[in-house]
């Protein structure tokens, strides 16, 4: 443990910070003690997490002895003055800080439980674990009554615990008030699964007992919806008090904003509604009539009458007459509208901005009365309806903004009417639904995180840290969240150069362009190429490999493509290979096969979705992931309505404003920011390594490249050659296993020349037996060959005599990696636990260093490989290609042109463009050859016919 001074502020830290980290720590610091709003990035492995939370906590200590300095009125100025500096206390009368009462809290808020949970591991860590600690979480994760956790919706169980709540029918609930001191208040850290655990055993409610102490606490930790949706703020009683708040993980905030301030309601949920109001009524009914029962009706409180009843079932019904009533355009079966009309709408059923309030606070009554009444899961569904439609009410009450100004709603928001897809299936037992196809959804979107955002700042908040490793590119983040920032790092990443390598392919084995679009979905070649590139570096990527697909259905398509010839077996013999499951319940049991896959020696490749579970959240560090091949460009869908109405509200805010987003631009930077998340799996601290790997041509270009993390982009390098990004990485994997930590504990990555290898070129070819002799060896035995041989090769292909050709053409065989797939074991070194092999070790060579060519040899090099891989393409026939080496070599022994030509001839009687190119290629090796003005002749009347 150490400790040093930043700001003024003494912080204590595990070990001594990183430069990267002292950086990120005074800026946390300036936006603390200044007031100041802040957008931090500070790429993954850096130690962010660790430098908020010691900083943070340093700061709050030092407040605390601010405000108890200035409670005790101390004489000492040298003292007091000390002690508000490091605060930032204002000394001024008219301070905000003069006679506060309590000290700030710290709000903590991430975007998953899962996450919160490693924070408070790192917690653990650090000098401040004696601190107050508090953890909000939902009833899905707290809630401890059997009845309520068998529930499969969150809306069902929010309704069967309010009704259990309200009726004093929980256990764990009566026994709050009595034991939750007991049960939730010690001198420790406990998380979510500490909480649960400490339920059970004091007969406990997790769930309320944990709200009960929230205010206490110095750093609260909680998702950060619950922070930033107005509508669980207010249920979770979650109120600000110049606090702090800190949202974590906040590449997402822009969308978790616009999501908090949307709803929906549909036609059927107003059926269900009427519903729900019917037997209320029937209800009622029944207890009117108690005294004429042989057993009399327990009377239930409520705060309505029978005629307010009547009066609501009406007000559904002609809801419901409003939404049937609403024309659709013809030719979208959709509307598109300005945020105010969802006011007109509600005003055709006398709802209006001045009795909102008072509807929903009756819409709650009648909700939890409802509750308390039936627990059955279709009575509890019809409360569900209810409530949701007072949030709806509340939303669009919301929408006003704090000014209650409805120019806001226009500015900010968009009402969107849909047809309806039923996601109800009618029972004998629930509503009769009437004809759904004409059921209508109405949406009330909102297009301005900058909305949210601001409503919180205005919350009395001290000042709000949006801090992420994927925040890139910051100006745009700052224009999409809509609150002055004042303090902003974009941070430098801790490793070295030797420990990442980054790659962008723009070609695959079979030297086809890779791009991952819609388009290639259905091209067989393409998904081919992309299956083989896959093989190729399933042969030297040793422990785990992610790879991210655009989208599940492109996934799909490729899984399929892929088993039905043999990329998918290949993968498999040096790979296992798992897929992220569309349903989240099934994940973790992947995860979890995926792991052991790893520690059992072979491996394992696994096949994500970015904006998935896997993209972020999970522990991907060492060899979990020793690498990410990224696939494709994620742009979301483009036709979809929401992204639709989402482009055209940017373009119009950029016509008022200049600095907006404009529709584009924001449509590219969320395919972007999903890569920037994806790609951050792989380098997890300052001891991990890996590489990361492009497979698309389009992050080659300028305005792509450069929108990738600041970090990144020094160590890109772009390849037009499948072969040169393949050898880098083989030599990246070699020296990192063989130089960094936990060398000897994995390599079950293969890079010995293969004993077979089977070549692919289409489906058809797949299917037929490959010949022996076609036998191609990987480019990595160039890499191990010794200095005079490569010396050798250099000169050949550096010559401009007519033999480079000849000589190139065997180097080419033992080298080239091109359209190739190896079917070679990797050797196989088992992971245990205390990192040491239990069988046997793999030795490592360590590959010479690159010898640089002059340009001209290089370009002669690469003009040979270009042609040579040319030939190859197009001779697709295997004794073609061997029967043309043949006559290219008894020429050159030879040296007979008459032969050459006859024999050419004879090999090619349809001379195709693709053919007459192979020759004017051949041609133009031989142009110095005495012997060559025969064939010269020759290729010249090729062409001349060709061009007529």
């Amino acid at each position: 443990m150490t400790s040093f001074e930043c700001k003024g502020v003494l912080v204590d830290f595990p070990y001594e910070p990183y430069e990267v980290q002292k950086k990120y720590i005074e800026k946390v610091l300036e936006c603390l003690q200044n007031g100041h709003n802040g957008v931090l990035e500070s790429p993954t492995g850096t130690g962010k997490t660790l430098s908020l939370l010691c900083s943070s906590l340093a700061w709050l200590l030092a407040k605390k002895a601010a405000i108890q300095a200035n409670r005790m009125c101390l004489t000492e100025s040298n003292i007091s003055m000390s002690v508000n500096t490091a605060a930032g206390v204002d000394k001024n009368p008219g301070s905000a800080w003069n006679g506060v009462i309590r000290p700030p809290r710290i709000i903590y808020g991430s975007r998953t439980h899962t996450q919160l949970n490693q924070v408070m591991k790192e917690l653990r860590r650090t000098n401040y674990k004696h601190m107050k600690v508090g953890i909000i979480g939902s009833r899905d994760q707290l809630c401890i009554h059997p009845e309520v956790m068998k529930e499969a919706t969150s809306s069902v169980k929010i309704a069967l615990c309010r009704a259990k709540v309200s009726t004093r029918t929980c256990q764990f609930y009566n026994n709050v008030e009595l034991k939750s001191q007991e049960a939730f208040v010690e001198n420790g850290i406990a998380d979510i699964e500490d909480l649960v655990n400490k339920g059970k055993k004091f007969n406990c409610c997790p769930y309320y007992g944990s709200r009960e102490l929230q205010k206490d606490v110095d750093i609260l930790f909680t998702p950060y919806n619950y922070i930033i949706d107005p509508r669980t703020r207010k249920a979770q009683d979650i109120q600000f008090s110049d606090d702090v708040i800190i949202l974590d993980e906040g590449h997402n905030v822009e969308k978790m904003c616009e999501e908090s301030c949307s709803v929906e309601i549909s036609s059927t949920d107003i059926a269900l509604c009427i519903d729900a109001v019917t037997d209320i009524m029937k209800q009622l009914y029944d207890e009117k009539n108690t005294e004429f029962s042989a057993e009399p009706i327990q009377l239930k409180p409520r705060e309505f009458s029978d005629d307010d009843i009547c009066v609501l079932k009406a007000l559904f019904l002609e809801i419901e007459k409003v939404i049937d009533g609403i024309e659709l355009t013809n030719s979208t079966n959709d509307k598109k509208m300005e945020g105010s009309y969802i006011f007109k709408l509600l005003q055709g059923a006398d709802i209006t901005p001045s009795n909102m309030s008072k509807f929903i606070s009756f819409l709650s009554s009648v909700s939890l009365y409802l509750s308390s009444s039936n627990s059955n899961a279709p009575h509890q569904a019809k409360e569900a309806c209810l409530y949701k439609f007072q949030q709806f009410l509340e939303c669009v009450l919301q929408s006003l903004g704090t000014n209650g100004d409805p120019k806001n709603t226009d500015k900010y928001f968009r009402t969107y009417i849909q047809l309806e897809q039923s996601k109800y299936k009618p029972k004998n037992d629930t509503v009769k639904l009437k004809d759904l196809k004409k059921g209508k959804t109405l949406n009330f979107w909102c297009f301005s995180p900058g909305f949210g955002m601001r409503d919180l700042l205005n919350r009395n908040v001290h000042c709000i840290i949006l801090t992420s490793g994927t925040l890139s590119p910051l100006t745009a983040t700052i224009s999409e969240i809509g609150i002055p920032v004042k303090v902003q790092l974009q941070n430098a990443h801790v490793i070295k150069n030797t420990q990442v390598c980054v790659s962008v392919i723009k070609s695959g084995p079979s030297n086809k362009p890779l791009i991952c679009n819609y388009n290639s979905r259905n091209n067989s070649d393409f998904l081919i190429s992309l299956g083989q590139t896959l093989v190729n570096f399933s042969r030297i990527i040793p422990g785990g490999t992610l790879v991210f697909f655009p989208s599940y259905p492109f996934l799909d398509q490729c899984v399929n493509h892929w088993q039905s010839c043999n990329i998918w077996a290949s993968i498999t013999k040096n790979k296992s290979i798992f897929v992220e499951p569309k349903n989240k319940d099934v994940l973790n049991i992947v995860i979890e096969d995926y792991y052991k896959a790893i520690q059992e020696n072979k491996g394992a490749m696994l096949l994500a979705v970015y904006r998935g579970k896997v993209s972020e959240g999970l522990d991907f560090s060492d060899w979990k992931a020793r690498a990410v091949i990224i696939l494709g460009l994620p742009y979301p869908p483009y036709q979809d309505p929401r992204v639709v109405m989402k482009r055209e509200y940017l373009d119009e805010m950029r016509k008022e404003n200049s600095q907006c987003l404009s529709g584009q631009e924001w449509y590219k930077l969320e395919a972007i920011k999903a890569v920037n998340q994806a790609m951050g799996r792989v380098i997890r601290h300052i001891g991990d390594w890996g590489s990361i790997i492009f497979c698309d041509e389009r992050y080659a270009s300028f305005n792509i490249k450069s929108q990738l993390s600041a970090w990144l982009q020094p160590h890109l390098k772009i390849y037009d050659h499948f072969s040169l990004a393949y050898r880098e990485n083989m030599k990246f994997f070699k020296n990192s296993g063989a130089t960094m930590p936990s060398a000897v504990l994995f390599s079950n990555a293969s890079f010995d020349e293969p004993a077979q290898a089977t070549v692919l070129r289409s489906i058809e070819s797949v299917k037929r037996k490959a010949l022996e002799d076609d036998t191609i060896k990987l480019y990595e035995s160039y890499c191990n060959k010794d200095d005079k041989k490569i010396e050798k090769k250099s000169t050949l292909i550096g010559s401009s005599s007519s033999n480079s050709i000849l000589e190139f053409v065997d180097i080419f065989e033992e080298q080239t990696i091109i359209n190739t797939i190896s079917e070679s074991q990797p050797l196989k070194i088992d992971v245990t636990s205390d990192l040491k092999p239990v069988v046997k070790k793999r030795k490592l060579k360590i590959i010479p260093n690159k010898i640089e060519y002059p340009k001209t040899i290089v370009d002669s090099k690469n003009k040979t490989i270009n042609f040579m891989t040319n030939v190859r393409t197009v001779l697709k026939e295997n004794d073609t290609y061997t029967n043309f080496v043949s006559i290219v070599k008894k020429y050159m022994t030879e040296k007979n042109s008459n032969e050459l030509i006859e024999n050419l001839d004879k090999l090619f009687p349809k001379k195709t463009q693709e053919i007459i190119s192979i020759l004017l290629g051949l041609n133009d090796f031989f142009i110095k050859d005495s012997n060559n003005q025969l064939l010269s002749d020759y290729c010249a009347g090729l062409k001349e016919e060709h061009d007529v």
